[in-house]
C-alpha cells in the first residue's frame, strides 16, 4: 500500500472518532438537555463522518487500488496526491472547527473560518481527481466479441 493511501486512512480513521464523539456529544444534549442541536454542530458532525471519513476512505483506496497507469501514459503527477491530503484533511477539519465554534458558541465572526475550509475540500478533491486521472481508462478488451 502507498504511504500516501495509507495516510489517507489513518486520518479517515481520526475523524471517525471525532465525528462519532461529536455525534454522541449532540445525542447525549437532545436526550439529557432537551436541547436540540444547532444546524451548524450538525453540518459539522456530518462533514467529519462524510467528508473527513467516507471520502477519504475513497480517495485512499482508489490511490491503493487503481491500476497504475500504463508506461505508455503520462506519469501522474507526484505532488498531486499529496497535496490533495493536505488541502482535504485541514479543510475538512478547519471547516468542522469553524462550524462546531458557530454553533456551540454563536460565534458568527467564523464565516471566514467555514468558507475557507469548504474551498479547501473542494480544491483538494479536485486534486484527487488529478493525481488518478490517468489510472482512469477504459477496460482492454480481450477476445471480445462484437454484439
Amino acid at each position: 500500500m502507498p504511504p500516501i493511501a495509507r495516510r489517507f486512512l489513518f486520518s479517515a480513521a481520526a475523524t471517525l472518532v471525532a465525528g462519532v464523539a461529536l455525534g454522541f456529544w449532540l445525542l447525549l444534549r437532545r436526550e439529557l438537555r432537551g436541547a436540540w442541536p444547532s444546524p451548524y454542530l450538525v453540518s459539522a458532525h456530518v462533514h467529519l463522518v462524510m467528508v473527513g471519513t467516507v471520502l477519504q476512505v475513497i480517495c485512499g483506496v482508489a490511490l491503493w487500488m487503481f491500476p497504475r497507469p500504463l508506461r505508455r501514459d503520462a506519469p501522474e503527477p507526484p505532488w498531486a496526491a499529496h497535496a490533495a491530503w493536505w488541502l482535504l484533511t485541514p479543510g475538512t477539519l478547519l471547516r468542522a472547527a469553524g462550524e462546531a465554534a458557530r454553533g456551540a458558541w454563536a460565534a458568527s465572526g467564523l464565516a471566514g473560518v467555514v468558507v475557507t475550509g469548504a474551498l479547501m475540500q473542494a480544491v483538494g478533491l479536485a486534486l484527487v481527481l488529478v493525481a488518478l486521472r490517468h489510472r482512469l481508462r477504459p477496460a482492454r478488451q480481450v477476445g471480445a466479441a462484437p454484439l
